[in-house]
C-alpha cells in the first residue's frame, strides 16, 4: 500500500493500478491548485492511515473498493457535523464516490472537483443533490456558519423536498424559540488577563459576557490579544477547547487601531498598549465593537462583529 498527501487530501491506494491512478490525480491537484506537491510515501496499514487521517481532518480519497473505504472508517464515525470527507474511486478512475459528509464535510464538491480533472463521474446520491434543490447545510458550510439543531436541517431540506416553502434564520444572537438558524462565525473576541489565569476561569468569564449579551458561543471565530499573551497558557487552552485561532498583536499595530476605546495608564505603561481587548478586536478586523471592555477579576473581553477579511500583518 502507498498514500499521497497534497494539500487536504490524503490519498491511499492498494494496487498497482490504483498507485498509478493516485499519481496521476496528485499531478493533476499540483497543476491546478496551488498546493505544493504531491508527497508519496509507504503504509504501515489501513487503520493507521485511516485513524490518524480521520481524526485530523483530511479529505480521505481510498483508491480501490468502496466496500474497503467503507470499512476502514466504520470505526471512526461519529457525528456528521464533524466527520470529514471520504470519497473512493475505481482504480480504473471511471467513478468518484462521496462515501461521508457529502455536504458539510464537503465530499459532494471534492467529488465533482476530482472526476472534472480525472474525466470520471462523480457519483452523487444526496436527495437535494439529485433534485437540484437548496441544501442548507452546504450553505452552512460554504458560508463558516453553524446550524443550531440537525434534525431541524434535516426536516428543512424534507420540506422542500416536498415543494413546501422553508425559512431560516442567520443570527449569532441565542434564539429562545424553535426553528432552524444558522450561526455565522463572527464574533472577534479580544482578551487580556493577568498571568496565570486559568482556562476555566477565563472561559466562564467569557460564557457569562456571551449569556449576558445573548450571543452564541458558536458564533466566535477568535480570540485576540496582545503579543506578550502569546504563550499564555489559559488562553491558548481556550482558544483549543473552543477549536478558534488565537491571534496576538504588537503593541505598536494595537495602538494604531482608530476607534472611542477606553483608556487605561496602568495597562499603556506595563505593555505599551491603552486598551489591548477593544484594539485587538479592531486590529482583527472586525467593523464593530458589540460588547465594550469589561473587566473582572484580573481579566478583560470585547467582542467585535466581523464580516469581512481579518487583517492579521503586524
Amino acid at each position: 500500500m502507498e498514500k499521497l498527501s497534497i494539500g487536504k487530501y490524503r490519498m491511499i491506494s492498494f494496487t498497482d493500478a490504483g498507485k498509478a491512478l493516485m499519481k496521476r490525480l496528485g499531478e493533476a491537484l499540483a497543476a491546478g491548485e496551488k498546493t505544493g506537491q504531491a508527497v508519496a510515501s509507504e503504509v504501515g496499514t489501513l487503520d493507521e492511515f485511516t485513524e490518524s487521517e480521520f481524526k485530523k481532518g483530511s479529505v480521505l480519497v481510498y483508491i480501490g473498493a468502496v466496500a474497503i473505504a467503507v470499512r476502514a472508517i466504520a470505526p471512526y464515525i461519529q457525528d456528521k457535523t464533524t466527520d470529514p470527507a471520504v470519497l473512493a474511486i475505481d482504480e480504473a478512475g471511471t467513478f468518484v464516490i462521496p462515501v461521508l459528509s457529502g455536504h458539510l464535510g464537503g465530499a459532494n464538491e471534492y467529488a465533482r472537483e476530482i472526476a472534472d480533472l480525472l474525466g470520471a463521474i462523480p457519483v452523487i446520491t444526496t436527495a437535494t443533490d439529485l433534485r437540484g434543490e437548496f441544501a442548507v447545510d452546504v450553505f452552512a458550510a460554504r458560508h463558516d456558519m453553524q446550524i443550531n439543531d440537525m434534525k431541524l436541517a434535516k426536516q428543512f431540506s424534507a420540506r422542500l423536498l416536498r415543494g413546501e416553502d422553508a425559512v431560516f434564520t442567520v443570527s449569532p444572537k441565542v434564539h429562545a424559540g424553535s426553528g432552524i438558524y444558522l450561526i455565522p462565525k463572527c464574533l472577534v473576541v479580544g482578551m487580556g488577563c493577568k498571568k496565570g489565569k486559568s482556562a476555566s476561569e477565563l472561559e466562564s468569564f467569557l460564557f457569562d459576557i456571551l449569556a449576558e449579551n445573548n450571543l452564541d458561543r458558536r458564533a466566535i471565530k477568535a480570540i485576540v490579544s496582545i503579543d506578550i499573551k502569546e504563550k499564555e497558557e489559559g488562553l491558548i487552552e481556550l482558544s483549543s477547547s473552543l477549536k478558534v485561532p488565537f491571534i496576538t498583536y504588537s503593541p505598536e499595530k494595537l495602538m494604531e487601531q482608530e476607534g472611542d476605546f477606553a483608556s487605561s495608564e496602568f495597562v499603556l505603561e506595563t505593555t505599551g498598549c491603552d486598551n489591548i481587548c477593544e484594539r485587538a478586536v479592531a486590529a482583527y478586523g472586525a467593523e464593530k465593537i458589540a460588547v465594550h471592555k469589561t473587566a473582572r477579576c484580573g481579566m478583560t473581553v470585547a467582542i467585535g462583529i466581523f464580516t469581512g477579511k481579518e487583517n492579521n500583518e503586524e
